[in-house]
């Protein structure tokens, strides 16, 4: 009765590869991010869907980190280019190769699922891995030069000072550009620097602005925002306008 119940439980196994279009694999014993990619979290892969295929019952996602691009493969799930997406990497396989597809993949994981959820939640938190993310290095020297307080504003290093007077109130600020992120849960991110601090500011807007440029910003401060996975601002603000001078 052993004997029959071991068989049968090969049998089932072979079913399952055989569903998943498997020829030959190797699970990957290294760690995850052997193909160059970053995580921002161990354990779990974000980014932005780039490409996505199709087989056998099966989704797969190609996602870009901002460091690299990974392929995983979930039962079919509903998703479109420009999704933010997470999942695990419980099960690397390395030397993928699908016979529906006839495509082979360096390395794949096979996920339970995609987390659209988790991922949407940590918007932030993706955005600073971003593909499109580009960013001017802020030096650690000394501030930006020439960026004074615009007329009837705060300073960064003031709406820092004065989080907590400023919080939820509409304010106005002066900076340049350090880095711009685009279309993350549909919104863009800036970074400004000015001359009171080197400590930058975050900002959330439908608008936009090249790097280095001089623009003044306004919009409603907010405090402690915590997106996950050690991204927390302790100031930002959020649903912004940015005017180029």
């Amino acid at each position: 009765m052993l004997y029959r119940s071991r068989i049968i439980v090969a049998l089932l196994a072979c079913v399952s590869f055989a569903s998943l279009n498997i020829g030959s694999i190797t699970l990957a014993h290294a760690a995850p991010n052997s193909a160059g990619v970053q995580q921002q979290s161990p354990g779990k892969v974000f980014g932005k869907v780039t490409d996505i295929l199709e087989s056998g019952g099966y989704t797969y996602a190609e996602v870009d980190t901002g460091q690299g691009k990974v392929w995983g493969a979930a039962t079919t799930t509903p998703l479109k280019i420009g999704d933010m997406i997470s999942f695990t990497t419980e099960m690397p396989m390395q030397n993928f190769h699908s016979k529906s597809m006839n495509r082979d993949f360096p390395l794949l994981y096979f996920v339970s699922g995609f987390d659209t959820g988790s991922a949407s939640q940590a918007g932030a938190a993706t955005a600073m891995a971003s593909p499109q993310a580009k960013a001017k290095p802020a030096s650690t020297a000394k501030a930006v030069e020439g960026i004074g307080k615009v007329e009837g504003g705060n300073t960064i290093a003031e709406l820092y000072t004065d989080k907590q007077k400023l919080s939820g109130q509409a304010i106005r600020v002066r900076g340049q550009v350090t880095k711009v992120t685009t279309n993350i849960k549909g919104k863009n991110w800036l970074h400004i620097r000015d001359s009171s601090t080197l400590d930058d500011l975050t900002v959330i807007t439908s608008g936009i602005a090249a790097i280095d440029a001089i623009v003044i910003v306004e919009g409603k401060l907010a405090l402690d925002k915590d997106f996950g996975y050690g991204y927390f601002y302790p100031i930002i603000v959020e649903d912004a306008s940015v005017t180029k001078e």
